[in-house]
């Protein structure tokens, strides 16, 4: 698991929480949600984020899907709470997008200075 990723997943007080409250327990979706007083919609949104990470894992026990820490260890380093670095922070999808604009546009000026050149040959 890259220690990037990991610092961006961690960067979000939720997932944060999530993981604290999972080292206590394991739980399924709707008891997570009332305990945060989130909506499920939300805390689904979350956990499904640290499963794909590798972070939490789950299993289906009496018709509900059980979340678990998958390594304690990530505890330590939520409990040395030593800051995330602001680059390791997520983004807001509008700023990504920008981004993304911003080198398409540059890739297309390029494409359209080399096309001039061959018009001019």
């Amino acid at each position: 698991m890259r220690p990037d990723i990991v610092h961006k997943a961690l960067g979000n007080e939720v997932r944060k929480e999530i993981l604290i409250r999972l080292s206590k327990k394991e739980k399924y979706l709707t008891e997570l949600a009332r305990e945060m007083d989130m909506a499920p919609q939300t805390v689904d949104f979350h956990l499904n984020l640290l499963c794909e990470i590798g972070l939490v894992s789950y299993e289906w026990r009496e018709g509900k899907k059980y979340y678990f820490l998958k390594d304690k260890k990530i505890l330590d380093f939520l409990e040395t709470r030593k800051p995330i670095p602001l680059h390791a922070h997520p983004r807001p999808p509008h700023e990504i997008m920008e981004e993304m604009l911003e080198d398409i546009v540059k890739r297309l000026e390029r494409i359209e200075k080399k096309i001039d050149k061959l018009k001019l040959k």
